[in-house]
C-alpha cells in the first residue's frame, strides 16, 4: 500500500517580511464601510499579510492602497488569524495579478529547479 501524503501544496512564490503602510477599506459584514491606516508584515508575488483592528472574514473583498503612492488594488481575504491565539488580527489577502503593480516592488523571476 502507498501512503498518503498530507502535506500542503507549495506556494506561487516566496515570502518577503516587509513593514509597508498602507491603507485599507471595504465594507464589513454588517454592511458597514470602513477605512484603516495599517501595515503589511509579509508580502509574495500574488499576496500579503497584514494586521487590522477590523473583524474581516474569508472571502471579503478589500482596497488596498499604499500611504507612499497611488495605485491601489482590490484583494480578497483569504485567511484571518483566529481570536484568542497569536495570529489574531492577522489576515491573509490574494490579489489576482502580480502584487508589485500596487506597492512598487519588483520580486525576481525563479531559476527552474535543478534536475
Amino acid at each position: 500500500m502507498g501512503k498518503i501524503s498530507s502535506t500542503l501544496p507549495l506556494r506561487r512564490s516566496a515570502r518577503v517580511n516587509i513593514g509597508c503602510p498602507v491603507r485599507i477599506s471595504g465594507t464589513l459584514w454588517n454592511n458597514v464601510p470602513f477605512a484603516e491606516d495599517t501595515q503589511i508584515i509579509t508580502v509574495s508575488k500574488f499576496g500579503a499579510k497584514l494586521k487590522t483592528n477590523n473583524r474581516l472574514r474569508v472571502g471579503m473583498q478589500l482596497k488596498v492602497r499604499p500611504l507612499r503612492g497611488t495605485a491601489s488594488g482590490v484583494f480578497k481575504v483569504v485567511w484571518v488569524g483566529l481570536e484568542g491565539t497569536p495570529r489574531a488580527g492577522e489576515v491573509g489577502v490574494e490579489y489576482s495579478r502580480e502584487i508589485a503593480s500596487v506597492l512598487g516592488i519588483t520580486f525576481p523571476e525563479q531559476a527552474p529547479p535543478i534536475k
